[in-house]
């Protein structure tokens, strides 16, 4: 079209002619490359070709066949309208014989099943088991019901279906409680086998140790159950058992959650759930014995030869008995927490499968769980306890435990004749029965079991799994193993363990805390209110019947007043002298009771408050027994070191001295004075002693019965001295290691002594300090007792005559040699009685006042010639060699009386020209009595002589006053 319109266009021929030879032209090189083309292509052509014609021959073949087959169809449907009742006779045939078939398969399989269930049951694949059992009853019942060969099938079935109920409920309740106790067992042996002193492994037992990889199992399977939160199945999601698997029961909530679908399967959970109702308490006892012949079997009997432990002794934390009832209770615990974790798993499968069958549960609590936990732990208790015993001792003596806990002194005191009040005859409420509560349903359920209370057999379809050692059926309670003792005292050892899962189990029941200023706001656990009914109603009662008749045969015996020289004990007591036996027991009481606050440590003030009864009674006795040494009965006699010892001038005085203070501080008298005074400043101190206690006493002679006489007094003082003393600086540091409550931070650790009010430990440094100022009045008594026995034998040597004698005695003065010798006896009761500082104390000093007595003596002779003074001075060296044996020092005192005695050789003149030659060497006094001595030794000489002689002397001496 465009080369018509281009010519067509065109003005002139030449310009049709030069588009005719370019058309020409475009032609030619068009017809030459079609050429080109063709020579190229020209077997793809052909090929083309031919496949064209293959397609169009096979497209008309299937169109004749098309053909064919409409012919075919339309002749069969005039054959088929003809023959329609023939064609579904024979279709209704075949159906019935497909169906006949399948039933003869259905047949053969279940005659089958009952092998199959059989097979999966001992696998433990109870899913699958429970799946075909069910699939099967349902064919029973329905497609092959009037198939009459299949009747014995069918029993065999529902038999297998009650044995398979019964399977599964004992693997639910043998993994809710059987398992745990080995597994527990196992770890807490593995874990405790490095500990040579606590091991639970039998010598020579094949069964001392578990296989790690068995050991590694059990600890991953506890640790699952604890920490694993319980989760329920998803909806639409169903359970799975891995038939291929080598352990079904590797994981427990998977396995009893599959339990619990087999059972919702059977039609049987309802009665599942009854039945664990009711042998719930009946379970969590056996768990209790299983775990008691368990530890029992693992842990060696005591050797015979340990002597039995003290009745009234407490349950210490490192007695063996005590290490077995807290691994008793730690055990069960650590199995109830897994039972209660086990029981909130199957309750949320339980549900779980409730919801998706479709089936009506009236389940239990986890608060009913622990219900029956607190009961099972309150019967093992009230074994333990010995509550029959508290029980029965209580009724019997009703006034000696209704005093309040505030009004303890009642129990120590001296009583007067009470008051006559009406007690009831007796009480139901400190029974057995009552206390333990739960023990009558305990054996309800066991009669209903039809078996014994605690028998160790649970059947599981198969065996009877005992951990007894043997037939335990028919065996009553009484005959129950125990790890210890029945023993109130027993709760001192589980307190702290039981305070810690009341905790858990308050938490786990929402208990309310409420206010502490308001008690009754507070809701607590059935188990904390019956150990609190337990403590507060039988345990302190009785403690404080102990204590009381404790400390009245540590006061009140005979025996007790001796003293205790057992190396052993007194190591123990970080002593090296003698005590008292009653305080030796007083102490072991106050330390029973101190070990009781760290034991039961909600009660601290009340044993505080036992302990300041306790001494407060003990005080009262020892300052008795002082008494009774230093107060005679007669009202008109008196011991003169005791009326001393209270005076309060002369005990100020003997309590300023260094003597004293350095002996109070407990270091060595002689380095310390050594240091501090010089022997001029000891002899002066000793001298002002000595004048203060001659000047305190007069010129009169001292009766005998003034003095203590008998060394066994002073022996007992001695004693009473280093006990209470030491009693005393005992109860000090107790009172100041006890924390109080005005600075206690609050926080309690279990096992530690808790905080006290302020108001206690006052009180008991207060009479700390009371036993401290007996202890040193002791200590003065004997001090004085000492130099007024020196008085009572040598004031009556001047006064008894025998200084003129003209006969030259070789031997002391009697009253010489009796204060030799009582002095010898009472530093032979002293030295055994009291520490050598003391004794130092005591015998210090009497140098200077013997020397004070012989010469202010002097007064008291008559007449004495040289023969008196030798024998004198026989006196007075008898006495300093006594002294140089008893205190190891020579007395310079006495050596300075000698040389006064010495001096009466002399005549008064000789004696006053000594004074100006060597200067003056005794008092003023001490000189003038010498002269008005020799004055009456000599008759002959007139009195204005002994006047020339005084007033020479007074001149001597006011002269050499002057010079110095």
């Amino acid at each position: 079209m465009s080369v018509i319109r281009t010519l067509s266009a065109s003005e002139s021929n030449e310009q049709r002619d030069r588009e005719k030879a370019r058309l020409e032209r475009e032609y030619h090189k068009s017809d030459q490359r079609l050429d080109h083309l063709i020579t190229n292509h020209d077997q793809s052509l052909k090929d083309v070709m031919q496949i064209f014609g293959e397609v169009s021959g096979r497209l008309a073949d299937a169109r004749k066949r098309i053909r064919t087959i409409k012919e075919n169809l339309a002749a069969c449907k005039r054959l088929l309208h003809c023959k329609r009742d023939e064609l579904k006779e024979r279709w209704l045939e075949g159906v019935e014989h497909k169906h006949v078939m399948l039933l003869l398969e259905q047949i053969d399989e279940v005659r089958d099943v009952g092998e199959r269930v059989g097979s999966y049951v001992n696998k433990k694949h109870y899913l699958h088991a429970t799946q075909l059992l069910v699939t099967s009853l349902n064919r029973l019942g329905t497609d092959l019901k009037m198939v009459e060969a299949l009747k014995d099938v069918n029993l065999d079935l529902h038999a297998r279906k009650e044995k398979l109920h019964e399977v599964l409920i004992d693997e639910l309740h043998k993994h809710l409680y059987q398992r745990w106790t080995k597994e527990v067992l196992a770890l807490r042996r593995q874990g405790s086998g490095r500990d040579s002193t606590n091991t639970l492994t039998r010598a020579g037992s094949d069964r001392a140790s578990l296989g790690t990889g068995k050991a590694d199992k059990a600890r991953k399977n506890l640790l699952e159950m604890i920490t694993t939160p319980v989760k329920g199945l998803a909806e639409g999601e169903s359970l799975e058992e891995d038939v291929g698997g080598v352990d079904p029961e590797a994981n427990t909530q998977h396995f009893m959650a599959i339990l619990v679908e087999c059972l919702a399967l059977l039609g049987k959970l309802p009665d599942a759930v009854e039945t664990i109702k009711r042998r719930m308490q009946k379970e969590l006892g056996v768990i209790i014995q299983r775990t008691t012949q368990q530890i029992v079997e693992y842990h060696p009997p005591a050797p015979p030869d340990d002597p039995p432990p003290s009745v009234l002794a407490y349950l210490k934390a490192d007695s063996r008995e005590a290490k077995l009832l807290q691994e008793l209770l730690q055990v069960v615990f650590e199995q109830f927490r897994l039972i209660v974790a086990a029981h909130q798993s199957v309750l949320v499968s339980m549900r779980a499968s409730s919801d998706k069958h479709g089936i009506e549960l009236h389940l239990y609590s986890m608060p009913d769980v622990w219900s029956k936990v607190q009961a099972a732990l309150q019967v093992m208790l009230s074994e333990y306890l010995d509550l029959s015993q508290l029980g029965t001792t209580q009724q019997q003596a009703p006034a000696a435990f209704t005093e309040t806990a505030t009004d303890l002194s009642s129990f120590f005191t001296k009583k007067r004749t009470p008051r006559i009040k009406n007690y009831s005859l007796f009480k139901f409420e400190a029974s057995y029965h009552a206390m333990t509560m739960n023990s009558y349903l305990m054996e309800q359920a066991a009669g209903q079991a039809g078996v014994d209370l605690f028998d160790f057999s649970i059947a599981d379809g198969n065996n009877s799994s005992t951990t007894g050692g043997g037939n335990n059926k028919g065996k009553n309670m009484n005959d129950k193993t125990l790890v210890c003792p029945a023993s109130p005292h027993n709760i001192t050892a589980i307190f702290n363990p039981l305070q810690t899962f009341i905790r858990e189990i308050e938490d786990a029941l929402a208990c309310s805390p409420g206010d502490e200023s308001h008690q009754y706001t507070k809701t607590h656990c059935t188990l904390h209110v019956f150990i609190t009914d337990y403590i507060k109603d039988a345990f302190l009662a009785q403690l404080h019947v102990e204590t009381a008749g404790r400390l009245e045969q540590a006061t009140k015996a005979l025996d007790q007043w001796r003293t205790c020289r057992d190396p052993t004990l007194l190591k123990t007591m970080k002593v090296n002298r003698p005590l008292l036996q009653s305080s030796i027991s007083v102490w072991q009481s106050i330390e029973e009771l101190r070990w009781l606050l760290g034991a039961l440590p909600l009660y601290a003030d009340h044993f505080v408050s036992m302990m300041c009864n306790t001494l407060m009674n003990y005080r009262e006795t020892c300052q008795a027994a002082y008494r009774g040494i230093t107060q005679p009965d007669s009202e008109d006699k008196r011991i003169i070191s005791a009326t001393w010892a209270k005076d309060e001038d002369i005990s100020r005085f003997l309590r300023d001295l260094p003597n004293w203070r350095v002996l109070q501080a407990g270091v060595s008298s002689e380095c310390t004075i050594g240091g501090d005074e010089n022997p001029e400043e000891v002899g002066e101190r000793n001298r002002k002693e000595a004048e203060i206690l001659t000047g305190n006493l007069g010129d009169q002679l001292i009766p005998q019965h003034e003095i203590l006489a008998d060394p066994a007094q002073l022996r007992t003082l001695g004693h009473l001295q280093e006990s209470l003393e030491w009693f005393g600086s005992c109860i000090v540091k107790f009172a100041t290691s006890l924390p109080v409550k005005s600075t206690s931070s609050g926080i309690m650790v279990s096992g530690e002594v808790p905080p006290v009010s302020d108001a206690s430990v006052q009180t008991l440094t207060s009479l700390a300090k009371d036993f401290e100022e007996l202890a040193h009045t002791c200590l003065l008594v004997l001090h004085l007792e000492v130099r007024l026995h020196c008085f009572f034998y040598l004031l009556p040597v001047a006064r008894g005559g025998g200084f003129a004698s003209g006969l030259d005695s070789q031997e002391p003065d009697n009253d010489v040699l009796k204060l030799i010798k009582d002095l010898a006896t009472i530093d032979e009761a002293l030295t055994n009685t009291l520490h050598p500082r003391k004794c130092k104390y005591i015998f210090e000093g009497l140098g200077p006042l013997i020397a004070n007595i012989l010469m202010t003596s002097v007064v008291h002779i008559r007449r004495i010639n040289e023969n008196g003074i030798k024998k004198m001075c026989r006196n007075i060296f008898s006495i300093q060699q006594q002294l140089t044996n008893i205190t190891m020092t020579r007395e310079l005192a006495l050596d300075q009386a000698r040389q006064y005695y010495e001096m009466l050789y002399h005549n008064p003149d000789e004696i006053l020209n000594g004074i100006m030659n060597r200067g003056k060497q005794f008092a003023e006094l001490e000189y003038i009595n010498a002269l008005q001595l020799l004055h009456r030794s000599s008759p002959g000489l007139s009195q204005e002589s002994l006047h020339t002689s005084l007033q020479r002397l007074s001149e001597i001496l006011g002269d050499i006053g002057v010079t110095v």
